[in-house]
C-alpha cells in the first residue's frame, strides 16, 4: 500500500512538473512573437545576442542542476543529511556563479567586443546579475524534486516566466512607443531575468521556511562533490543547454563574419535579427519533445535500476520513434511553408531558405535529447559530454568559414552539421543497442509520407498563392498557413496509419492524436 501511495506521488509529481514546464518553454517561445513585432529586427538582434547567456544561465538554475541535485538528494536517506548536502551544493555553486558574474560585469568590454557591438556592454552587464540567485534557486529546487515535492519547482517556474515575459513585453511596448534606443531597451529588458528570478527565489523560500534547516556538514566531501556537479550536472545543463550553446557561438561570429564579406554594420545586425527568428522556430518545435522525454525520465530510471530490461527497451524505443517522426514531420511542414511563417509571425519573408535549414536541428536537437535520456536514466554522463564538446567545438571551427562561403545560411548548415556530429559521436560512443532504436522500415515509409506531405501542401500553397485572393500578403499568409497546417498533419497521420508506422504503443503516447486513435482502433503491429 505505501508503495502504491509513493508511485502515484510520483506519477502526480511528474506530471505537474512536465506541465508546469511545457508552459514555461511555451511561453519562453511565444513571447518573442510579438516582441520582435515591437521593436524590430534591430531590437530582436539587440535582445537575442545576449539572450543565449541568460538562456544557459536558466538551464542550470531551472532543469539540468535540480535534476542532477533531486538524484543526490534521493540516494540520501537521512534527512539532516539531504539539508546538508545542499548547504555543500549552493557553496560550490556560490563559487561557480559568483565566477561567471565576475566575467560576465569586468569583462563586459571584451565580450561586446568580440561579438563587434560595443555599445552591448550594459546588456551583458544586465543579464549576469542572474548568476548570483542560481545556486539557491537550483539547490532548493533540487532538494524538493528529491523529496518528491515538484511544487516548488512548478510553481515558482511559471511565475518566473510570466513575470519576465510580462516585463519584457512591457518594456518592448515602452520602448516602441517612445522610440526608446534599442540597446536601452536591451539593458531594460535582460533585467527581466533577476527580477522573475528573485519572485522565483521568494516562492521557493517560502517553502524551505517550513524545514528545520541545520548548520552544513561534512565539508571533506567537498571535493568529490564538486567532481560530481561538473561532470554529471555538467553533462545535464550541456544537454538541455545545447541549441543555446550553439547561438552563442553565433553571438560571438556571425555579425563579424557578415562584416568580413562586405556587409555594414547596421545591415550585419538586420540580417542576423532576421537570422535570430530560427531561434524561436526551433524552441517552438523542441517544446513537444522537450515534454516528452521530461515525462518518460522516472519510468525509464526505474525500469533501470529494477533490471526491467525489456519494458526498458519498450520506453526507449517508443520515445525515440515517436519523437523522430514528430520532429521530422515538424521540420518538414516548416520548410514548406516557411513563406507564409515567417511573413505571418514576423511581418515579412525574408531569409525563407535560411531559417528553413537552421529548423532541421529541431530533428537532431530532439534525437540528442532523447538518446541522453536513454542514457542518463542509466547514469551514463561522459559519452554525453564528450559528444556535445566535439560538436559545439565544431560548430567554432567552421562556423566563419561557412559565413565566408555560403552567406548567412553558412552559419545554419554549421548549427545542423554540428547537431548531427554531436548525435553520431554519442551513437558511436556508447553501445550498439542505441542503433536498436532506429527503424529502417519506420523511415523508409515516413519518407514516402513526408513526400507526399510536402507536394500536397507546397501545391495548395501555391495554388492559393497564384489565386491572389487576398491583397495583404500578411493575410494571405494567414489564410494559408491555417488551410495547410491542418492539411499537413491530416496527411501525415493518416499516412502513418495506412502504413502502420507505429505500433499501438507508439500511437497512445501521441498527445490528442491517441485519443483518437483509442476511439478508432488502430493497427497493433509491433514493428
Amino acid at each position: 500500500m505505501k508503495n502504491k501511495s509513493k508511485r502515484k506521488q510520483v506519477l502526480a509529481g511528474t506530471l505537474l512538473l512536465t506541465v508546469a514546464s511545457f508552459i514555461a518553454k511555451l511561453l519562453s517561445a511565444v513571447y518573442r512573437i510579438p516582441f520582435q513585432n515591437m521593436v524590430g529586427n534591430i531590437g530582436f538582434y539587440v535582445y537575442q545576442q545576449i539572450y543565449p547567456i541568460y538562456g544557459i544561465g536558466m538551464t542550470f538554475a531551472l532543469t539540468g542542476l535540480p535534476v542532477f541535485i533531486s538524484k543526490l538528494v534521493a540516494d540520501t536517506p537521512d534527512p539532516n543529511d539531504q539539508i546538508a548536502l545542499v548547504h555543500r551544493i549552493q557553496a560550490v555553486l556560490r563559487v561557480i556563479c559568483g565566477f561567471i558574474f565576475c566575467i560576465l560585469q569586468f569583462g563586459a568590454g571584451i565580450m561586446s567586443h568580440a561579438m563587434a557591438d560595443d555599445r552591448l556592454l550594459p546588456v551583458i552587464r544586465a543579464v549576469s546579475w542572474m548568476f548570483l540567485l542560481i545556486p539557491f534557486l537550483s539547490s532548493w529546487r533540487g532538494y524538493f524534486q528529491g523529496k518528491l515535492d515538484m511544487k516548488p519547482t512548478a510553481y515558482s517556474q511559471v511565475v518566473e516566466q510570466v513575470i519576465r515575459v510580462t516585463v519584457i513585453l512591457a518594456v518592448a511596448f515602452w520602448a516602441a512607443r517612445s522610440l526608446v534606443n534599442p540597446y536601452k531597451m536591451g539593458t531594460i529588458a535582460m533585467l527581466s531575468a533577476p527580477i522573475a528570478g528573485l519572485a522565483a527565489l521568494m516562492i521557493v523560500r517560502s517553502w524551505v521556511k517550513k524545514a528545520d534547516i541545520p548548520r552544513p556538514s561534512k565539508p571533506d566531501q567537498t571535493a568529490h562533490l564538486l567532481h560530481r556537479v561538473l561532470l554529471e550536472g555538467g553533462t545535464i545543463c550541456l544537454v538541455t543547454a545545447v541549441m543555446l550553446l550553439l547561438q552563442l557561438v553565433d553571438s560571438f561570429t556571425l555579425v563579424s563574419g557578415l562584416r568580413d564579406i562586405g556587409y555594414s554594420l547596421a545591415h550585419a545586425q538586420n540580417l542576423k535579427g532576421i537570422y535570430d527568428r530560427s531561434q524561436t522556430l526551433v524552441q517552438m518545435g523542441l517544446v513537444v519533445s522537450t515534454a516528452s522525454v521530461t515525462a518518460v525520465m522516472p519510468s525509464l530510471a526505474v525500469a533501470n535500476k529494477k533490471r526491467q530490461d525489456v519494458t526498458f527497451g519498450h520506453i526507449a524505443t517508443t520515445s525515440f520513434r515517436v519523437n523522430f517522426a514528430l520532429s521530422l514531420a515538424m521540420s518538414v511542414g516548416l520548410f514548406v511553408i516557411m513563406p507564409q511563417i515567417n511573413t505571418l509571425l514576423f511581418s515579412s519573408g525574408e531569409l525563407n531558405l535560411t531559417i528553413s535549414v537552421y529548423c532541421l536541428s529541431i530533428v537532431f536537437a530532439s534525437m540528442l535529447f532523447v538518446v541522453n535520456t536513454i542514457l542518463q536514466s542509466q547514469n551514463i554522463y561522459t559519452p554525453v559530454m564528450a559528444a556535445i564538446i566535439i560538436g559545439f567545438l565544431f560548430k567554432i571551427l567552421t562556423n566563419r568559414l561557412a559565413v565566408d562561403q555560403f552567406g548567412i545560411i553558412g552559419s545554419s548548415y554549421s548549427t545542423v552539421a554540428s547537431l548531427a556530429i554531436m548525435l553520431l559521436v554519442l551513437i558511436a560512443m556508447t553501445s550498439h543497442e542505441l542503433l536498436k532504436l532506429f527503424s529502417g522500415q519506420q523511415f523508409g515509409k515516413l519518407i514516402l509520407i513526408l513526400i507526399v506531405m510536402a507536394a500536397s501542401v507546397w501545391l495548395v500553397a501555391t495554388g492559393i498563392n497564384l489565386a491572389d485572393l487576398v491583397e495583404n500578403s500578411r493575410l494571405e499568409s494567414f489564410v494559408i498557413t491555417v488551410i495547410c497546417v491542418p492539411l499537413g498533419m491530416g496527411i501525415f497521420f493518416i499516412g502513418c496509419k495506412w502504413l502502420n508506422v507505429f505500433t499501438l504503443r507508439e500511437w497512445l503516447t501521441i498527445p490528442m492524436v491517441s485519443r483518437f486513435i483509442k476511439i478508432k482502433g488502430a493497427n497493433s503491429n509491433e514493428n
